[in-house]
């Protein structure tokens, strides 16, 4: 049915037509904000000084990763807040990268916490990774959207860390990135 319409409208205005939706979808992007984007290779939010989660036995990129050892339920976290969103977000899409020895890793959580300092309950969510990895001793891509509470605001804060409630042999991750959007 629409291409039926736009038979009927002058070349010139199909372009403006055209131009008009690609402009919508740019300014679509532009309101996504990257929180976190770390290859690991610096480390300044982290909440360590010299920072004991840092590996360079395995990496996606660069020389470093985010490694769990061995036997330990968590590792360093990540902290930032939502003001630098131009709205407080109402989703945001978690991605990065994993990997996995072909041993038993017991149940990996890649955890995002949003803490609203009492105001409201925190909202916590997570990543089951050992449900999501299908291949190991590989590098294995993974990404999650999620909803978050249209009511956060830009004083609240995001953690973002791994717990390992099982333990289980180590694990690494590189490459994540959180953006966030409303």
């Amino acid at each position: 049915m629409a291409i039926g319409f736009l038979r009927g409208v002058s070349r010139g205005l199909r372009a403006v037509l055209l131009l008009s939706l690609l402009a919508g979808c740019r300014s679509a992007v532009e309101k996504e904000t990257v929180l976190l984007n770390a290859d690991f290779e610096e480390f300044e939010r982290w909440s360590q000084p010299a920072p004991a989660m840092l590996s360079t036995e395995k990496a996606h990129s660069g020389r470093y990763s985010y490694c769990v050892k061995q036997g330990d339920d968590f590792a360093g976290n990540y902290h930032t807040s939502l003001s630098d969103c131009p709205e407080p977000p109402t989703m945001m899409r978690l991605d990065g990268w994993t990997y996995l020895p072909n041993v038993p890793i017991g149940s990996t959580i890649l955890v995002l916490e949003v803490h609203c300092h009492g105001r409201r309950p925190d909202v916590w969510k997570g990543i089951n990774i050992d449900q999501v990895v299908k291949r190991y001793d590989k590098w294995e891509h993974f990404t999650k959207t999620y909803r978050m509470p249209d009511d956060l605001l830009p004083s609240d804060e995001i953690k973002l860390y791994v717990w390992c409630p099982e333990r289980g042999a180590v694990k690494y991750f590189d490459d994540l990135k959180l953006v966030a959007w409303r």
